[in-house]
């Protein structure tokens, strides 16, 4: 679907609808998809050498990767979290029991750890509203994972994985998309992997 005049108000409503959709799943039905999108994560990063990765706490009803996360510390990964800081977002080293304060939108970010340079990571789980077969996503509207990747638009392939994470529920046939958008290379659902790109 191409960008036009309307794609802010299409995206919103978009946004709005399926927000509340997967703020909706009773806590039994989230627990269970919770559970196997954190199994298909770990299966994903079987196959995979990468030390540095970056995840995100749930926010309004995303997945709860934290099991996974903690798994991954528990092994030897370094576990990094988004910081926020004005339009700016940052990755932080975090381990499991480190210190959390609220960000502005009530987001838990680490109090303190070391910045990871965004060329250093290897994989980001990114949360997101929806995605399309083709590979573009809907975030929430703030624009800190397009800001914080934008070199792939101009550079495909380089930097680290972009992994989208969300519930089977949140796949629609197509997304408006504007030059600004960042597709990701996949996404990891309660059903598996889907792939985007060769990774």
């Amino acid at each position: 679907m191409r960008a036009s005049s309307e794609t802010p108000d299409l995206k919103a409503e978009l946004r709005a609808r399926l927000v509340a959709e997967r703020e909706r799943l009773h806590p039994h039905q989230r627990l269970q998809l919770d559970r196997r999108i954190c199994a298909h994560l770990l299966r994903y990063l079987d196959e995979r050498d990468g030390l540095n990765l970056a995840g995100f706490h749930a926010f309004r009803g995303e997945p709860d990767l934290m099991p996974a996360l903690e798994a991954l510390h528990q092994a030897g990964r370094r576990i990094h979290l988004p910081v926020v800081d004005g339009s700016h977002m940052e990755f932080r080293r975090w381990t499991p029991g480190q210190a959390l304060r609220r960000n502005r939108f009530g987001i838990p970010e680490p109090l303190d750890g070391k910045p990871c340079p965004i060329e250093r990571l290897d994989v980001v789980f990114m949360p997101l509203v929806a995605f399309s077969p083709s590979g573009t996503r809907l975030g929430m509207g703030a624009g800190f994972y397009d800001r914080a990747f934008e070199f792939r638009l101009s550079q495909p392939g380089q930097g680290p994985s972009l992994i989208g994470t969300a519930y089977s529920l949140q796949e629609v046939d197509s997304l408006p998309a504007q030059h600004w958008d960042v597709p990701i290379d996949g996404v990891i659902t309660d059903r598996g992997l889907k792939r985007f790109t060769e990774d």
